[in-house]
């Protein structure tokens, strides 16, 4: 029985990819600063964690490696889709999704664990003058003079962002930055879990993966519509004033102001990748309407 080590579990693609390693027969270890989120529905539908779903708890700091000793101990595989998604505390995508990344590479490095799975993002090469984007391509580079056997994972967006459309359908109205004519189809983190365990045991250095739908952002958003049960109402976002209100974030807040860009420029490029995903984005739309529904 091969041993994983799996961080940022608490996210939501980590709480599906701690389900996926252990249904697959893998000895899991996950490793949390906070216990009690595990145990917690996450945002979107996202599942909580049960003590069955995984074998052993470690308690630490990523951005702390003298809070990690041991982590690494019997493990074959480091599994990390570890960054930056709602945070509050400040950080930008340096400090998290890069060096919190480097510090498990090196602690790989010094236990002899051979593998490590790392979940960046598809099309990076096109927005490579976003913060964000050079955060996890530093970790791809890092990966890959490492010597370590490493396997890249590049979704095509997820679900937990298409969520965003579903809430703003429910309350009435919806936001597109331009007029959300860019194609993509994200996977639902279910399946991305699933991706992921496929790249862990095979032999393909990177792989993309999407959802099972190709539309726009705004056939997404339409579709939001219809699940939620009220008549279309979109308002379109000029590009040039989201570009300018993502500069003035950014003179407020680092981070937020690196959030806002990256929102900014995947409302103008296609994300499109190989359909790996099995779940539609209208089933995950009717899931958050039931549950929504149930919430009344």
């Amino acid at each position: 029985m091969k041993k994983v080590l799996i961080a940022g579990a608490t996210g939501y693609l980590g709480k599906y990819a701690v389900k996926a390693f252990k249904e697959r027969g893998y000895w899991v270890r996950v490793l949390t600063r906070d216990k009690k989120r595990l145990f917690e529905s996450g945002p979107f539908n996202a599942p909580p964690l049960s003590t069955e779903d995984f074998d052993d708890l470690f308690i630490g700091e990523v951005s702390d490696p003298a809070t990690l000793i041991g982590v690494m101990e019997g493990i074959d595989i480091v599994y990390s889709s570890v960054g930056i998604s709602r945070q509050r505390d400040g950080l930008t995508f340096d400090q998290v999704d890069y060096q919190c990344n480097c510090n498990l590479i090196d602690l790989c490095l010094a236990a002899g664990v051979p593998r490590f799975v790392y979940v960046s993002m598809q099309g990076a090469e096109n927005i490579m003058h976003l913060a964000i984007t050079q955060a996890h391509e530093r970790v791809v580079a890092d990966l890959k003079q490492s010597g370590l056997e490493y396997r890249i994972i590049r979704p095509c967006g997820y679900f937990s962002d298409m969520g965003v459309l579903y809430d703003m359908a429910r309350k009435g109205r919806s936001f597109l930055i331009g007029q959300g004519n860019n194609r993509m189809n994200p996977i639902h983190g279910r399946d991305l879990a699933e991706a992921c365990v496929d790249a862990a045991e095979g032999e393909t250095l990177e792989v993309e993966a999407g959802g099972p739908d190709i539309m726009t952002q705004r056939e997404a958003a339409e579709l939001a519509f219809e699940v939620a049960g009220n008549p279309v109402k979109i308002t379109v976002i000029p590009m040039w004033l989201a570009r300018g209100l993502a500069r003035f974030i950014g003179l407020l807040s680092t981070q937020f102001g690196d959030l806002a860009d990256f929102i900014v420029t995947a409302g103008e490029l296609d994300g499109v990748g190989p359909k790996r995903g099995k779940t539609s984005l209208k089933s995950y739309f009717e899931t958050l309407h039931s549950a929504a529904e149930k919430q009344k």
